[in-house]
């Protein structure tokens, strides 16, 4: 792997908070969004050119970086930025601590005048639909089809909206500030992450919660640490650090085929020890246990994951497969300082990138074809990892089935319906019905209301009358009984 770091102030001097590439090249060069705590997203393009290393003296890649256009709407700090992986629509979402949403489309019309000393722009992306939260935008994603945006906000809601038409499909309330949320890649599930140590799978079409993970019963095992190996305790854990991590989200993903979902943040409490790393839930598995599938220990708590998109041949000279998978895994866990690679077929990580910048890292962003990782820090600048895809393995090129999903909508749709259901009403005869309500029933010593429907007033009256009274009295004509009835109701409503 080879890192760049180039001198450029990406939103002048600004800590970045955001990160995106785009799904395609376009003239055999990437596209890059960057946000920062200042108002305003950047789009910029880069490649990488073989030249003359002035200190080696060598043919080495060299980076190039252009600015392509720079899109002010947005009144504060622009918390996350993403592009929508369709290329039909070329669409771009971007939320702010205001709570707004704005969806950007790439025109062929001509780019307006640049503003404020900036260089002209060289793209035009032009203001499609504004969405709105009550509060902090924390995080977004897009559906697998690029045309609908999930994002969580401070206003304890996750809100899905239609990117094309700007309408709003859903809310779903009563989170705890989430700042983490994710898509599933075969379009069933949305999840989230929030700071009161839990994450919940949403069920993307209605926004009916389905199961969450805060605690659950682990099984007592033995996991290597930097201070040697430590006992975890077969009991109640809860899974994931609290709100005093330092992080502005708590990214979680699906693995690219959607057969596990990744959730950083994890933390166990080992007696005076502290335990952090990343969880890894197996699809199939999230309808009936409580518990991770596995767990990836890091030094330092992670605070997001991304997984690369392309997939390697497992390796033959290693007999261990962590996962399960026919093939291997890549993926990345970030934490404030360092980056963390790991594959599906060893438990620990395989390669480290740290001591890259001064200040903490926010963001990472894997390219289509998984051969850059951009990184963006607090520190105003962006690092790049160019990633050998040779030195990996073979690139997988066979096509899995897309994997099965756990009945969890029909079982909580269920539960839900039978909790929320009113009590059940005992059925009249078909000559009590009124078309008038029945009232609360009154003590016995209050008179009467109206509205209650004939025969049951009468058969209460005969329950609660005199027991003096013979069995004589008793059998009545019909024709009789129903003029007492009516007699009886006047002077009742009298």
């Amino acid at each position: 792997m080879d890192h760049f770091m180039p001198q450029i102030f990406w939103h002048d001097r600004q800590g970045l908070l955001s990160v995106d590439l785009h799904p395609a090249m376009r003239n055999g060069k990437y596209r890059l969004v960057t946000a920062s705590v200042q108002k305003e997203v950047r789009v910029w393009e880069f490649d990488f050119e073989m030249g003359l290393d002035p200190k080696t003296q060598e043919q080495k890649p060299q980076l190039t970086v252009n600015f392509l256009a720079n899109l002010v709407f947005h009144n504060q700090a622009i918390n996350q930025v993403k592009f929508s992986p369709s290329l039909e629509h070329d669409l771009l979402a971007s939320g702010d601590c205001e709570g707004r949403i704005t969806i950007w489309k790439l025109s062929d019309q001509p780019s307006p005048p640049p503003q404020d000393g900036m260089p002209p722009n060289n793209e035009n992306w032009l203001r499609h639909k504004v969405l709105n939260h009550n509060s902090d935008v924390n995080a977004l994603c897009w559906n697998p089809a690029g045309t609908q945006v999930a994002s969580v906000s401070n206003d304890h809601t996750l809100a899905v909206h239609d990117a094309m038409t700007g309408k709003r499909i859903f809310t779903t309330s009563q989170f705890r500030s989430p700042n983490g949320v994710c898509w599933d890649p075969n379009g069933k599930y949305i999840c989230t992450m929030s700071p009161d140590r839990k994450m919940e799978i949403v069920d993307a079409a209605k926004g009916t919660r389905l199961k969450h993970f805060s605690s659950a019963p682990l099984p007592q095992r033995s996991i290597p640490s930097a201070n040697g190996d430590l006992l975890l305790e077969e009991k109640q854990h809860k899974l994931f650090h609290d709100d005093q991590l330092f992080s502005f989200q708590r990214a979680l993903a699906f693995s690219p085929n959607g057969e596990y979902l990744a959730a950083p943040c994890a933390h166990l409490e080992l007696g005076s020890t502290d335990l952090y790393g990343t969880y890894f839930f197996k699809r199939e598995d999230l309808g009936t246990k409580d518990f991770p599938y596995a767990f990836y220990p890091a030094p330092k708590p992670t605070f997001l994951v991304r997984f690369s998109p392309i997939t390697f041949s497992l390796l033959p000279s290693i007999k261990e497969n962590c996962l399960g998978l026919p093939y291997r895994l890549l993926w990345i866990a970030l934490n404030k300082d360092a980056v963390y690679f790991y594959d599906s077929q060893h438990d620990y990580p395989v390669a480290v990138v740290d001591n890259i910048h001064l200040n903490a890292l926010t963001d990472a962003a894997f390219s289509k074809d998984g051969s850059v990782l951009v990184i963006s820090s607090l520190e105003g600048y962006c690092s790049f990892v160019r990633i050998n895809l040779s030195q990996w393995g073979e690139i997988q090129t066979e096509v899995y089935p897309v994997c099965s999903s756990p009945l969890l909508i029909e079982e909580k749709k269920m539960k839900k319906r039978k909790s929320t259901a009113p009590p059940p009403v005992e059925k009249e005869d078909e000559a009590a019905k009124s078309p008038i309500r029945k009232p609360v029933e009154t003590p016995k010593a209050a008179t009467p209301k109206v509205g209650t429907p004939l025969t049951k007033f009468f058969k209460k009256n005969t329950e609660t009358s005199s027991p003096k009274s013979t069995t004589e009295e008793a059998p009545k004509p019909s024709a009789s009984k129903s003029k007492k009835r009516i007699q009886l109701t006047a002077v009742t409503i009298d």
